[in-house]
Parts: C-alpha cells; structure tokens; sequence
C-alpha cells in the first residue's frame, strides 16, 4: 500500500501534521510506503527525521506580496489575543488560495507528485485541495475531520449565534469556475472542500459530537503520539517535587496571532503568589534574555509534552487539539484560554464534560475588522487585549487543582476515549477502502 497524506500547515501549527504523523508511524509497522507533500517550516523537520517530503515550490510572488502586506498590518496595531471567524472560508484566504489561477497551479503541482509517487490513497488532513486531486487523479480519499468541518454537518461555532458584523470570504466563485473547467461538481461552502470516501474523526463523540447517519464516517480516538517508556526523561521532569502540585503552561505552535503578547509575564504574575511547580513551554519560541531563574518556576523553548500532560496535575493551554488529546488521554483537569474560535470550541467541549474550566472573551471585547482579498471584503473579529486579570486565572487553575470533580470527569474521558482504536483502527478503514 503507497499513502501520500497531504496535512494542513499554512497556519504554522503542528496539529495536522502530528496526526498525520501519527498514522504514518503505524503505516510503517504494516510495511506501507508513506510520503508527505509538505511546506512550511515543519517540513525540514520531518525530512531530517526520515520521512519522504515532497515540497511545494516556492510561493508565487502574489504569495510573498501578500505576506508581505500582512506582516505589515501586524506591525501597524496591536496585536490581537483572540480571533472569531465562523467557517473553513477563512482559511481559503489564510492558505493563500485567491484566485483561480493561484489554485489550478497549485493543483497541477500536486497532481505531479501523485504520479511521481503512484499511492493507492490520498489522505488529507485540511488541506483543501486533497479532494480535488483525488478526484481528478482518481483516487479514492480520505479525509480526518473534526466534527465542525465536516462536510455533511459543518458547525464550528455551536454555542451561540453569529454576530451580525461577521461577514465570512466568498470563495464560492474563486472555486467554482475552475472546477467547471475540470469536470468535476462545483462547491456550495468551503467545507464541501473537504468531501472524501472515507472520513476518519480523530477523537470521540462527548468532544465531537455528530448527527446519527452520517455515511462514511467513523471515530477513531485521539491520533497523539505516546510518551515511550524507552526514551530517558529530562532530569528536570524527573526531579519535580511530589509534595507540590505541578501545572505545566503552554500556548502551542500555532498561537501566531498572539506572539506579540507577554505571555510570560502574565504567567508568572498568574503563579508568584502559589506555591506550585510551574513548568513553562514557549512553543519553540527562545526563553527571553531578561528572564530571571526562579525558584518554582521551570521555562523551556520545548518540553516533551505527552510525557509533561502526564506528570501534571492541571494544565492551563490554548484549546489546541493535540494538547486536549493528551490531557484526555491522561485523564488531566485543565484551563483553557483560547486565542481563535476553533480553540474555543475545544474549551467548551472540555467544560461541557466537567474537565476544564474556560477563560473566553466576552462578545462585548471583540471588534470588526475588515479585510480585502480578490473575492472583495469580509470581517473577523478580534480583541486586542488580555480580557483576565492575572487573579482570574489563577482562581481557575486553583479550582481543577482543589476541585475533585474535575479530575475526575477528565479520568471518566479517559476510560471514554480508551475504547476507540487510535491509528490502527484508522488503518482498518484505510485499507477497506482502497479494497473495496
């Protein structure tokens, strides 16, 4: 079996490519041939651990203006703590997906690698061109998706109505003329991109929930990667007190939008007054020159992080997915403070399920801001400030520490999640459908 896995990385994060990584490691074990197409910074990383990366050319000169244009706005206000968008439109835009040239080159590159590399199965993980060149390759495909994408049941805000300032990217006619030209079924919604033979949810129905019926669809538990008992624990991690609670803080790789912000200061006004081992990740970025060593205090560009969920007694996290995977899968209370809405999201499935408790702004914060791309304007929402005092955070951080229900309704999603097959029953599915 040859597997060509196409994981979202515009957006910097890890999120899409570890899932895909994961299913690649137990693809291995069975003797398939994986390949990645991949750009971006990770895929150095993965090249150097082994695996075959087909790149992306070098981003047309329309794409660099538009960077361009971008880190020049960043540099012209504040940068904002949190975004509000409503659908997968966004990313169209974020992806760089403009005009219908931008995406039919885009699509003959990637319909070159299917036939360099010959696989029997496309598997995407948003990236929004998989379905077209499967389709055009014929190719059967799959596609992971988190319940508010879903094609057959898009709804990444649940929780309340849409403000009425937000006016989400029209793509539909950026798609639909060059998927006429092809043959192929025009588009209705963004989420329609991701239409597949197969649909795998990498978690499970209390933090995904789906309508009962829809076809194809199948929920495989979180795709996150193991601590291995082979590899040696940083002295550090090993040496943490266990007379103290340990709260272990990260923000993510892909917290882009907030790296203006002095997260580390909020931090440590957060935990001075506790008397908690604090252990501080700063999602690869360097630890600050003016940073003090102190004593409770333990900062590090990077901590083994599944092995890190596991020591801990609370977290406190941006609502990433590969982060909320491994505390469910250790059965560890957390806080969520979320900087876009689809970590939002997680947050409220979290607290919804009594495992966390969650610090989101309030619709009053947040701010119209209005973008132009070749499709015309639309709006996001920001707010441009950290909306929690130092004390509000650490109340919530002190509540799933004190609180015994917390922790153990994460340890009930623990047990709930330890039923579903992971990357192996993944594969299953993988492999009936290029049987069938």
């Amino acid at each position: 079996m040859r597997v060509l896995l196409f994981p979202g990385y515009v957006g910097g994060g890890f999120g899409h490519i570890s899932r895909c990584l994961v299913l690649a490691e137990e693809m291995v074990k069975q003797k398939w041939e994986v390949a990645f197409v991949l750009g971006g910074a990770h895929a150095d990383r993965l090249a150097a651990a082994g695996w075959t990366v087909f790149r992306p050319p070098t981003k047309p000169l329309l794409g660099r203006l538009y960077q361009r244009v971008e880190e020049a706005l960043r540099r012209s206000r504040p940068s904002p703590s949190y975004l509000f968008f409503s659908d997968l439109s966004y990313q169209v835009v974020r992806d760089g997906f403009h005009t219908a040239r931008n995406i039919d080159r885009a699509v003959r590159r990637e319909l070159a690698i299917v036939d360099r590399f010959g696989p029997d199965v496309l598997i995407g993980d948003t990236w929004l061109l998989t379905s077209i060149v499967g389709r055009l390759a014929n190719l059967p495909v799959a596609q992971i998706v988190r319940a508010g994408i879903h094609p057959s049941s898009p709804q990444l805000v649940w929780w309340r109505s849409l403000p009425s300032q937000l006016f989400p990217p029209e793509i539909v006619p950026i798609f639909n003329p060059t998927l006429e030209e092809w043959g192929l079924s025009p588009i209705e919604r963004a989420n329609d991109l991701l239409a597949g033979d197969l649909f795998l949810v990498p978690s499970i129905p209390q933090l995904d929930p789906l309508p009962a019926g829809i076809e194809r669809t199948h929920y495989v538990g979180p795709l996150v990667r193991s601590p291995n008992p082979e590899d040696s624990m940083p002295d550090w991690l090993a040496d943490l007190p266990g007379d103290r609670p340990v709260v272990y803080v990260t923000v993510g790789g892909g917290a882009n939008a907030v790296r203006g912000l002095d997260l580390l200061s909020l931090w440590e006004a957060v935990f001075a007054p506790t008397d908690w081992e604090v252990v501080i990740s700063t999602a690869g970025q360097p630890v600050p020159r003016r940073w003090q060593p102190r004593e409770r205090f333990h900062v590090f560009p990077w901590v083994p992080g599944a092995a890190m969920v596991a020591r801990s007694d609370a977290l406190l996290f941006h609502g990433g997915y590969g982060t909320m995977m491994e505390t469910v899968r250790a059965g560890v209370p957390s806080v969520v403070l979320p900087f876009h809405t689809e970590q939002e999201s997680n947050g409220r499935r979290l607290q919804e399920n009594g495992a966390a408790r969650l610090l989101a702004p309030d619709n009053d914060n947040l701010q119209p801001v209005t973008c132009h791309w070749e499709g015309g304007e639309f709006t996001v929402l920001a707010a441009y400030d950290l909306l929690f005092q130092s004390q509000h955070v650490r109340d919530a951080v002190s509540a799933v520490l004190q609180e015994p229900a917390y922790r153990s309704s994460a340890q009930r999603l623990r047990m709930e999640q330890a039923v579903y097959g992971g990357a192996a029953a993944a594969l299953e599915h993988i492999a009936d459908l290029v049987i069938s």
